[in-house]
């Protein structure tokens, strides 16, 4: 391919994504707002919207966009020896994940369909785990072929 990022930056993604998932959760989980309060203590009024939601929206969009960034830097990086094997398995790998996501999309709008209406937060996580499913498929795909299967 040629869009392919140096191997280098596999390693720099397989650091970014981890922590970018990390500072997700935590901010998701409440930990940021407790700690700056824990710190700074309660502050009154609009100060207190203005000074813990802007540092807690920041963690979560900065936690997000590393944790895409280091996704796209694993799967777009080239291996150590990149030949005709590889971009083969490269090329199965996604259409492995876009068929899975496809089937999970259709699942999911069927039970929607059944269940209920699960509101924009439902519907906004929903289409969030299928961008993640569809990049941490094709990397788990993509290295279990190429380093596990093909080793044997």
């Amino acid at each position: 391919m040629k869009f392919l990022l140096p191997h280098r930056y596999k390693k720099i993604g397989a650091v970014i994504a981890p922590l970018g998932f990390c500072l997700w959760l935590v901010m998701q989980l409440g930990y940021i707002k407790s700690l700056l309060i824990s710190v700074f203590g309660q502050l009154n009024g609009s100060y207190e919207w203005s000074a813990y939601h802007i540092v807690n929206i920041a963690a979560a969009i900065l936690g997000f966009f590393s944790f895409l960034a280091g996704l796209y830097f694993v799967s777009f990086s080239k291996e150590k020896v990149e030949d005709e094997m590889v971009q083969k398995t490269r090329l199965d790998s996604f259409q492995f994940a876009a068929f899975l996501q496809i089937i999970v999309t259709i699942a999911g709008f069927l039970f929607i369909m059944f269940a209920g209406d699960p509101g924009e937060s439902g519907m906004m996580l929903f289409f969030i785990v299928l961008v993640f499913l569809f990049w941490l498929s094709f990397i788990g795909r993509f290295n279990y072929i190429l380093h596990v299967k093909y080793k044997q």
